[in-house]
Formats: structure tokens, sequence, C-alpha cells
């Protein structure tokens, strides 16, 4: 469990950058400058995230950064051009007595001839790496996801428990009032008065600090959707959506995005080593020479073809190969560890989550419904001179942290609900906004 939090404080650590950057981050093309129209709803909110949020914004970039990669992969190496001029007599001049340019120049063009298949393999291996680009683009997006739920969830509890003081507050008002009564007809004692007071004077600092944790929660989710200032006024249109829809079957392990990105830097570690020990092979540059001796000493125009090749008297590229390797079995333990990781997060998430979820469901469906009524009846009962003012305070305050823990165990379950949905989100449609451009086919440079 320690590991999986760990993991939503390293997600939450890396959207955190977001708090650090400005939202000019984001492209005005890309409408990041608007504000998202109070009460939030979730669509909107998913949509923003994948235009505006600086991770996100920075994977994609990362994707751009790998599609040159690919076409700088493919060019074939360009023809080197050399001119020179020799023999310049600086007390004859460029010219002799008969006027004829008494210079010697020599004009070369050289080009590289690759063997060995050398450039298709740095394409397959820019194509791994523009696949690797586009699954960890998926994972910031899936990891932004995960940020969102959290944050909505904390912005929707921290409404509800304002609403619930507010509630407590009336209800403890009219208690004062109800007390100051009896106090004034010697029904009660001066220190239970002080008891009713003291209460009240507790459910106001709770209610000051709870706008305090909901104004954090509203900024948090502001930076989360790329916004500059977060209005104080930010509201939600309802919990997270997530709990009205059926919790998706895990499908095959191999299509989460960070196994696939790992499989693809393994293919990439693969066609490295291939690359490595074709290096071995010899590359040859043909040239083409031009050159001008005059007479009386030289021949005048001449032409000339060359031919180099290079010889491999200190090394055979060892080295190369020897990291070639040491890269694939790095990437072989990777995915490996990962695959291995996500195995056990599978059964241990969904177990969380089915423990959260009973918990809160003992809490709404048992023990909230039976507070409820009695804690109308209690203050029934007090305003009706039926029990002491201890009974009754005593009853309120089990009132309130019954309400506390329900909303706390539907919190604590709609986390763990999202972190599930968000760490075994494998099922790649086009209308996921994780997934939505991994399949798409990428255009040859």
């Amino acid at each position: 469990m320690v590991a999986f939090k760990q993991i939503v404080i390293a997600a939450a650590a890396s959207l955190g950058l977001g708090i650090l950057m400005p939202a000019a981050f984001a492209s005005d093309a890309q409408g990041c400058a608007e504000t998202l129209t109070s009460p939030i709803q979730w669509a909107d909110a998913v949509e923003r995230l994948v235009r505006c949020n600086p991770e996100v914004l920075l994977s994609n970039a990362a994707i751009a950064g790998a599609r040159a990669e690919r076409q700088i992969a493919s060019q074939i190496p360009n023809p080197q051009a050399s001119f020179g001029a020799g023999s310049i007599n600086p007390q004859r001049g460029i010219k002799g007595s008969n006027q004829d340019y008494q210079v010697d120049w020599l004009m070369r063009i050289d080009q590289l001839i690759e063997r060995g298949g050398k450039r298709g393999l740095r394409v397959a291996r820019a194509e791994s790496g523009l696949l690797a680009s586009r699954w960890q683009a998926a994972e910031a997006r899936r990891t932004g996801l995960l940020a969102l739920s959290h944050a909505w969830s904390e912005l929707w509890t921290t409404q509800q428990r304002e609403a619930l003081l507010e509630s407590a507050l009336r209800d403890f008002q009219r208690i004062e009032q109800v007390s100051r009564i009896r106090l004034d007809a010697g029904d009660i004692a001066q220190a239970d008065y002080s008891r009713v007071v003291i209460d009240l004077q507790r459910i106001e600092n709770d209610r000051a600090q709870v706008q305090s944790d909901r104004i954090r929660a509203q900024q948090l989710l502001g930076f989360v959707l790329g916004l500059s200032t977060p209005p104080t006024d930010l509201a939600l249109s309802g919990p997270w959506p997530a709990l009205q829809a059926g919790f998706p079957d895990a499908d095959p392990l191999r299509l989460r995005p960070e196994i696939a990105v790992a499989q693809a830097q393994l293919d990439q570690a693969n066609t490295a080593r291939e690359l490595a020990r074709r290096l071995a092979t010899r590359d040859v540059s043909v040239g083409f020479q031009a050159d001008r001796y005059p007479a009386p000493a030289g021949d005048g125009n001449t032409f000339g073809v060359y031919f180099s090749v290079p010889l491999f008297t200190w090394h055979r590229f060892e080295g190369e190969i020897a990291r070639a390797d040491s890269e694939v079995t790095a990437a072989q333990i990777n995915i490996q560890r990962l695959s291995q990781q996500a195995s056990a997060q599978q059964t241990v998430l969904l177990q969380d989550r089915d423990i959260a979820l009973n918990r809160w469901r003992r809490l709404r469906e048992n023990a909230l419904p039976l507070g409820d009524r009695l804690s109308a009846s209690i203050r029934l009962a007090y305003e009706q001179r039926a029990i002491s003012l201890l009974d009754m305070l005593d009853s309120l305050r089990v009132y309130r942290l019954l309400q506390a823990d329900t909303l706390e165990a539907r919190l604590q379950f709609e986390k763990s609900d999202a972190l599930a949905r968000a760490l075994l989100r494998v099922s790649p449609q086009a209308n996921d906004p994780v997934f939505r451009f991994v399949g798409i086919p990428e255009a040859q440079p």
C-alpha cells in the first residue's frame, strides 16, 4: 500500500510542476486563457486537462521531437564539397605575362555511402522511440486524469463538509437560543450554557478551517487544469461521475501505458544493438575531383575519382556493442519489473477499493440514517425538556463525527477507485482521452 501512496505522491509532484509554470506555457490558440464556467462539468474539465495541463503539453512536445528524430534518421548523408586554390605567387600575382591565370585550384565532391542497412535500422529505432513517446504521452494523460479525479473529489468533499457545518451551525444557533431561554428561566446552569457556547464556537472555527480547505482544493484543481488564477467561487456540478459507472474489467497488462512504453524501449534497444553491430560493416566514400595546374609547369585541367574505406586498426566498435548489449539487458529487466508490479497492483488496488467501498456503504446505508433519526429526536426532546443538555450535546457530537466519517469514507473510496481506474486503465478506445491518439498511424516523412 505504501508503494501505491508513493505513486500518487509522485503523480501529484509531477503535476505540481505546473504550479511553478505560468499558464502562458499553453498556447493561446488552444484556448487555455479562457476560464471554465462554474459549476464545472466533468467532461469540460477532462477536455481542458488534455489541452492545457503543462505535463500533457510537455509530453505532446516530446512526440513532436520524436517525429523530428525519425525524420533525421531517414536522411541520407549530404555530400561534402570542397574548393581550394594554391601556388599563389605574391610577386607575380594571379596572372602571368600572358594574362593567363597562374593559380592552381581544386574542386572536389565526396559522398558517403552507408552499407549494412544502417539507415533502415536508424529509422526502425526512431519509430520505436516515437511509439514510446506516444505511450509516454498516454501515461502523462492517465496521471493527469488521476490528479484531476483526486482534486475533484477533494473539492466536492470539502464543499459537502462546508454545507454540513453550515447546517450544524444553524442547529447550534437555535440550541443556543433555547438554552439561553432555559438559563434565564433557571432550568439549566451557567456551566451547561457555556458548553453550548463552546460547541457553537468550535463549529464556527471548523467552518472557517473548511473554508480555507475549500480554497486550497480550488487552487489545486485550477493548477491541474492549467488555470492561471483559479476563481475562489469555483464549484463543481456534482461528485466524481465515475461512481455512476461500473468498474471496468482489466484487459491484458501489455496494454498498460507504462508497459507499452517499456516494450517500445526494448524494441528500440534491440534495434540499437543491431545498429551497433553493423558499425563493423565498412561504409565507403566516393569522391570526384577536378583541378587545374596551368602550363607551362602543369597539365592544365585534370579530373580524378577517389574511393576510400575506414581501416579498423585500433578497434572494431567493441565499446559501442557492449553498451548496446547493456541497454538491452536493462530494458528487459525494466519490462519484467513493470509487469510484475502491474500484476501485484491489480490485486491490491481492487482489494483496497472493495474495502473502502464496503466501509462507505455501511456508513451510508446503516449508520448515517440511524444518526439522522436520532439527531432529530434528540433536538426535539431537548426543546421539550425531556433530556438534559449534556446528553443532547454528546449525541450531537457523535452525529457530527458520523457525518464527517461518512464523507471521509466516500472520499477514500473515490480516491482508491480513481487510483484503480487510472492504473488499470488499459482500453485504447478512440473516445478515451488517454489513448485516443496512440493508435493513429504516423505519416512517413
